[in-house]
């Protein structure tokens, strides 16, 4: 009975062996085989090699304005979006900077009316033009409006029509990172206007056109405040703001021969001194005069303390004798 059992675990135990080994084997060649079809490039199907077929577009029933920034959500592209052009600038290191530019002037001229005119000729003949204009007496004062590239050489123009230049100075700020922020800001909404109007004339029903202008109203409203402020910024980088002070030179008067003086610059000389010394005095008698009531307290306190003082010594006095006649 034992051998019996005996011989059943060994034929059980060489089985489950037997099973074991074929597993393993199985498991090894089909590694094997997926990491040859791995390494020739066959056992993963090219899936960019195949164009795929645009599927048609479904209608759901409701507009979609997508997104504010004019950018399809489907295909993450902006339909209709040109390239903004360069803008207007100043080449620096391979990059065109939109610079802002200032400049103040100050200049001495002996005809400031005649320089001023010779000033609205040259500006405009540089293609700029004069926004304040003030004169006086003293000179002129003028606020122009030139081209960025024109400013140098019409400050040194306006320079050399004077006597000397006494003051001169500039300002120039980069705006470059704005510019090109509004620039790409006003093409991402034009397309998003474009595309809404596009929605526009595709609505049947009341309450899609009601949406849809409303919505295109406000795109609209935003559209005119990016294009307004970029050519506003536009307007500064392309023309810059020359501050010009023409200060005429003082015409030296000649100095007046004094007359001799007489008895009435005499008369006049002592009457204005005594008024000199009245005044004095009558400032120190005011300025001692709240000081009498004090000082007229302070004397009468101690007057009357000497005299309490001395009648105790002048009783005492009399006493004695009359005290001397009794005895």
């Amino acid at each position: 009975m034992v051998a019996r059992f005996g011989r059943r675990g060994v034929f059980i135990g060489v089985a489950a062996l037997l099973v074991v080994l074929a597993v393993a084997v199985a498991g090894v060649l089909a590694w094997s085989g997926a990491g040859e079809g791995s390494g020739g490039g066959g056992g993963t199907p090219d899936v960019a090699s195949a164009p795929s077929e645009p599927g048609p577009s479904r209608d759901t029933g409701s507009p979609s304005f997508g997104d504010a920034t004019g950018v399809d959500k489907e295909t993450g592209s902006s339909p209709g979006l040109a390239a903004p052009g360069p803008a207007q600038g100043v080449p620096f290191g391979g990059v065109q900077r939109s610079l802002v530019r200032s400049a103040q002037l100050t200049v001495e001229v002996e005809d400031a009316t005649a320089v001023a005119r010779q000033v609205r000729v040259a500006v405009a003949a540089a293609g700029g033009l004069v926004t304040e204009e003030q004169s006086s007496d003293g000179g002129s004062f003028l606020v122009l409006r030139v081209p960025a590239d024109a400013l140098d050489r019409l400050t040194d123009d306006i320079g050399a029509l004077g006597r000397r230049v006494t003051n001169r100075s500039s300002q120039v700020v980069d705006a470059t990172e704005e510019v090109v922020d509004l620039d790409a800001r006003v093409a991402s909404q034009q397309a998003s206007v474009t595309r809404v109007r596009a929605l526009l004339a595709q609505a049947t029903s009341i309450g899609d056109v009601v949406a849809i202008e409303s919505e295109l109203s406000r795109r609209e409203a935003e559209l005119d405040s990016l294009t307004a402020r970029l050519t506003a910024l536009s307007d500064q980088v392309e023309f810059s703001t020359l501050t010009v002070d023409l200060r005429g030179l003082s015409n030296p008067v000649p100095p007046e021969v004094a007359a001799a003086p007489g008895f009435l610059d005499g008369l006049g000389a002592g009457w204005a001194g005594l008024l000199v010394v009245g005044s004095a005095i009558a400032a120190v008698v005011g300025f001692v005069l709240p000081f009498v009531p004090v000082v007229a307290v302070l004397i009468g306190i101690i007057w009357l303390a000497r005299r309490i003082r001395r009648v105790p010594a002048t009783a005492g006095g009399r006493s004695g004798p009359g005290t001397e006649g009794e005895s």
